[in-house]
């Protein structure tokens, strides 16, 4: 195997990360709208709270994948060794999956919140 395989892999990892700290930011604003809206919602608050804390698990899942792509790209160019590569490279896809998996459930709950949330304002 090559060691620019894992490198070819960076800029999708990087464009996810783009993306969900987007999520972030837009999540933390709505927070704070709720937060100084003329009422609480606690609830809803606190789902999204828990909707921040699976954002941010998922993109440090998603930067230490993208870590270990360049570790491996790196290892693989100066040891040569393809087994450590391939080691790294499954370490990268087993947290860059994990991380996929709690975008996954955020995007659920994130519909589900909302439509709670309008549903008990009408």
């Amino acid at each position: 195997m090559e060691w620019y395989i894992p490198l070819t892999v960076l800029p999708a990892v990087a464009l996810i990360i783009l993306s969900t700290s987007n999520f972030l930011v837009g999540l933390n604003s709505e927070i704070n709208m709720l937060e100084a809206g003329d009422e609480t919602i606690d609830w809803v608050i606190d789902q999204k709270i828990d909707q921040l804390t699976r954002l941010g698990y998922a993109i440090i899942l998603l930067y230490f994948s993208s870590l270990f792509f360049m570790i491996s790209a790196l290892a693989m160019a100066i040891y040569e060794e393809a087994v450590l590569l391939k080691y790294l490279m499954l370490t990268g896809v087993v947290l860059f999956t994990v991380a996929l998996i709690f975008l996954l459930i955020y995007s659920i709950k994130a519909i589900k919140i909302k439509q709670n949330h309008l549903r008990r304002r009408e």
